[in-house]
Protein backbone atom coordinates (compact mmCIF):
# COMPACT_ATOMS: atom_id res chain seq x y z
CA UNK A 1 0.00 0.00 0.00
CA UNK A 2 1.15 3.83 -0.86
CA UNK A 3 1.92 5.91 1.67
CA UNK A 4 -0.50 8.36 0.21
CA UNK A 5 -2.95 5.78 0.75
CA UNK A 6 -2.38 5.09 4.18
CA UNK A 7 -2.45 8.96 5.15
CA UNK A 8 -5.88 9.35 3.24
CA UNK A 9 -6.91 6.61 5.14
CA UNK A 10 -5.69 8.06 8.83
CA UNK A 11 -6.83 11.36 7.49
CA UNK A 12 -10.36 10.07 7.19
CA UNK A 13 -10.59 8.36 10.47
CA UNK A 14 -9.36 11.05 11.85
CA UNK A 15 -12.13 13.06 10.58
CA UNK A 16 -14.37 10.39 11.55
CA UNK A 17 -13.32 10.64 15.37
CA UNK A 18 -13.70 14.45 14.77
CA UNK A 19 -17.38 13.66 13.86
CA UNK A 20 -18.12 11.22 16.13
CA UNK A 21 -16.06 12.52 19.54
CA UNK A 22 -17.60 16.01 19.09
CA UNK A 23 -21.08 14.72 18.45
CA UNK A 24 -21.00 12.03 21.55
CA UNK A 25 -20.18 15.18 23.70
CA UNK A 26 -22.37 18.10 22.11
CA UNK A 27 -25.19 17.43 24.46
CA UNK A 28 -23.10 17.57 27.92
CA UNK A 29 -21.04 20.75 27.45
CA UNK A 30 -22.23 23.91 28.99
CA UNK A 31 -24.54 26.68 27.23
CA UNK A 32 -20.76 28.46 26.65
CA UNK A 33 -18.15 26.98 25.92
CA UNK A 34 -13.96 28.13 25.38
CA UNK A 35 -13.44 28.88 21.44
CA UNK A 36 -10.11 30.78 21.26
CA UNK A 37 -6.96 30.90 23.52
CA UNK A 38 -3.85 32.74 23.39
CA UNK A 39 0.15 31.62 22.64
CA UNK A 40 -0.04 30.49 26.44
CA UNK A 41 -3.16 28.33 26.11
CA UNK A 42 -5.42 30.60 28.19
CA UNK A 43 -8.91 30.91 26.78
CA UNK A 44 -9.41 34.56 25.70
CA UNK A 45 -12.67 33.82 23.54
CA UNK A 46 -16.20 31.99 24.37
CA UNK A 47 -18.95 31.27 22.33
CA UNK A 48 -22.53 29.56 22.37
CA UNK A 49 -21.93 25.70 22.58
CA UNK A 50 -23.00 25.51 18.65
CA UNK A 51 -19.60 27.05 17.76
CA UNK A 52 -17.69 23.08 18.65
CA UNK A 53 -19.00 22.53 15.31
CA UNK A 54 -17.40 24.91 13.17
CA UNK A 55 -13.72 23.13 13.23
CA UNK A 56 -15.30 19.54 12.21
CA UNK A 57 -17.18 21.87 9.28
CA UNK A 58 -13.59 23.38 8.40
CA UNK A 59 -11.30 19.53 8.84
CA UNK A 60 -14.74 18.37 6.22
CA UNK A 61 -13.82 21.16 3.71
CA UNK A 62 -10.19 20.70 3.89
CA UNK A 63 -10.39 17.11 3.70
CA UNK A 64 -12.82 17.62 0.09
CA UNK A 65 -10.35 20.48 -1.18
CA UNK A 66 -7.51 18.53 -0.57
CA UNK A 67 -8.91 15.29 -2.32
CA UNK A 68 -9.96 17.32 -5.38
CA UNK A 69 -6.63 19.02 -5.56
CA UNK A 70 -4.96 15.95 -5.69
CA UNK A 71 -7.02 15.01 -8.79
CA UNK A 72 -5.22 17.61 -10.81
CA UNK A 73 -2.00 18.50 -10.58
CA UNK A 74 -2.55 21.39 -12.99
CA UNK A 75 -4.84 23.17 -11.22
CA UNK A 76 -4.10 27.36 -10.78
CA UNK A 77 -5.10 27.16 -7.27
CA UNK A 78 -2.06 25.30 -5.72
CA UNK A 79 1.47 27.00 -5.38
CA UNK A 80 3.74 23.64 -5.38
CA UNK A 81 7.29 22.93 -6.69
CA UNK A 82 6.91 21.18 -10.38
CA UNK A 83 8.17 18.00 -9.34
CA UNK A 84 5.08 17.94 -7.15
CA UNK A 85 2.79 18.31 -10.22
CA UNK A 86 1.72 14.72 -10.92
CA UNK A 87 -1.14 13.24 -9.45
CA UNK A 88 1.58 10.64 -6.76
CA UNK A 89 3.77 13.56 -5.35
CA UNK A 90 0.88 15.63 -5.22
CA UNK A 91 -1.02 13.04 -2.91
CA UNK A 92 1.65 12.31 -0.73
CA UNK A 93 2.73 16.13 -0.25
CA UNK A 94 -1.66 17.32 0.48
CA UNK A 95 -2.42 14.40 2.59
CA UNK A 96 1.14 14.81 4.68
CA UNK A 97 -0.03 18.36 4.94
CA UNK A 98 -3.55 17.41 5.92
CA UNK A 99 -2.56 14.92 8.59
CA UNK A 100 -1.09 17.59 11.01
CA UNK A 101 -4.00 19.82 10.35
CA UNK A 102 -6.35 17.09 11.36
CA UNK A 103 -4.01 15.84 13.92
CA UNK A 104 -4.07 19.88 14.75
CA UNK A 105 -8.29 20.19 15.22
CA UNK A 106 -8.99 16.61 16.79
CA UNK A 107 -6.10 18.35 19.73
CA UNK A 108 -8.18 21.46 19.53
CA UNK A 109 -11.95 19.91 20.23
CA UNK A 110 -10.95 17.77 22.65
CA UNK A 111 -9.01 19.63 25.22
CA UNK A 112 -11.80 22.75 24.27
CA UNK A 113 -14.44 20.21 25.41
CA UNK A 114 -12.13 19.44 28.68
CA UNK A 115 -11.41 22.63 29.58
CA UNK A 116 -15.38 23.27 28.97
CA UNK A 117 -16.10 20.47 31.13
CA UNK A 118 -13.67 21.57 33.85
CA UNK A 119 -11.15 18.80 33.61
CA UNK A 120 -8.70 20.82 32.40
CA UNK A 121 -7.82 24.62 32.87
CA UNK A 122 -5.90 25.22 29.38
CA UNK A 123 -4.34 24.23 26.12
CA UNK A 124 -1.55 21.71 26.48
CA UNK A 125 1.74 22.35 25.02
CA UNK A 126 1.15 19.61 22.57
CA UNK A 127 -0.37 22.00 19.61
CA UNK A 128 2.69 23.67 19.36
CA UNK A 129 4.52 19.93 18.37
CA UNK A 130 1.07 19.52 15.98
CA UNK A 131 2.27 23.04 14.32
CA UNK A 132 5.63 22.56 14.06
CA UNK A 133 5.04 18.61 12.39
CA UNK A 134 2.68 21.26 10.23
CA UNK A 135 5.42 23.88 9.53
CA UNK A 136 8.23 21.08 8.67
CA UNK A 137 6.06 19.29 5.94
CA UNK A 138 5.18 23.07 4.27
CA UNK A 139 8.70 23.62 4.63
CA UNK A 140 9.54 20.25 2.79
CA UNK A 141 7.83 21.98 -0.18
CA UNK A 142 8.93 25.19 0.52
CA UNK A 143 12.81 23.74 0.06
CA UNK A 144 11.54 21.66 -2.80
CA UNK A 145 10.54 24.78 -4.70
CA UNK A 146 13.42 27.10 -3.85
CA UNK A 147 16.09 24.21 -4.92
CA UNK A 148 14.39 24.27 -8.27
CA UNK A 149 13.85 28.02 -8.89
CA UNK A 150 17.94 27.50 -8.05
CA UNK A 151 18.23 24.67 -10.88
CA UNK A 152 15.98 26.24 -13.37
CA UNK A 153 17.81 30.01 -13.34
CA UNK A 154 21.45 27.67 -13.19
CA UNK A 155 20.32 26.23 -16.40
CA UNK A 156 18.52 28.92 -18.62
Amino acid sequence: MKISSILLVVNTLLLVVIWAFTGMKYAGLPDIIPTHFNFQGNVDGESRKAAIWALPCIATFISVLFAGLSREPNSTLLNVPKSFRNKKTLELYLYSIQFPVMLLFLDIIIESICIAEGRQAKLSELIFFIVGLLFAVIGVGLVKSIQEGIRSKVNH
